[in-house]
């Protein structure tokens, strides 16, 4: 059976396995979000990279400009903190890696806080958003997401738990040492890193 996404390698207790410890397989991946869904904006949607950039300047896209990005598909499990995973989910939009390098991080910089609607945020390690893996999602399983499934754009990494890659995304600060730091869950005391694998769920466990 094939390593999946995130599978800390060959040499790992788990390798070859394909459902993370700790996870039990569902049909459907169900909606959960906090907070009510976002109405369609009557404003233009956009997407915003700031924090400590390389630059030092805030960059701001439009929609058709994040979705000029390198195309990316992935077929991908996702997996929730709650215990649940669904198997084979085929996402596609663009990469966010071809986004840190549009608008990159400072020197030193090793994470950001990811940000979404109704000032939802979680904190991802850079390496995690520029790994290639990760995608900013605009369809599921070749169909448009809905806004209960984050439309226009979700982020999705594969490797970590689902509340690292919030629906409704609009951008996201780099951060410095020192910076705040803490998205929503983290602030309720959830793991900084959240990698599946490792059952890196909450901040007890670092």
């Amino acid at each position: 059976m094939p390593i999946v996404p995130g599978d800390p390698g060959e040499s790992s207790p788990w390798a070859g396995r394909r459902v993370p410890p700790g996870q039990r397989v569902r049909a459907e991946a169900p909606i959960m979000h906090y907070g009510p869904v976002p109405k369609p904006a009557r404003r233009p949607w956009t997407f915003t990279v700031g924090g400590a950039t390389r630059s030092g300047r805030e960059r701001v896209l439009g929609l058709d400009e994040v979705l000029a990005l390198p195309a990316l598909e992935r077929v991908a499990d996702m997996h929730c903190a709650t215990h649940w995973t669904v198997l084979d989910q085929h996402w596609s939009g663009v990469s966010a890696a071809a986004m840190v390098a549009l608008a990159p991080a400072a020197e030193g910089v090793t994470s950001a806080l990811v940000f979404a609607e109704f000032g939802y945020a979680a904190n991802v390690p850079l390496e995690e958003l520029a790994s290639g893996e990760a995608i900013l999602a605009t369809h599921l399983d070749g169909v448009p997401l809905s806004l209960e499934r984050g439309a226009p754009l979700r982020l999705v990494i594969p490797q970590l738990y689902t509340w690292k890659g919030p629906k409704w995304l609009r951008g996201w600060n780099y951060l410095r040492p020192g910076d705040p730091d803490l998205g929503f869950w983290e602030d309720h005391g959830y793991h900084r890193h959240g990698g599946v694998w490792r059952e890196e769920r909450y901040d007890y466990q670092r």
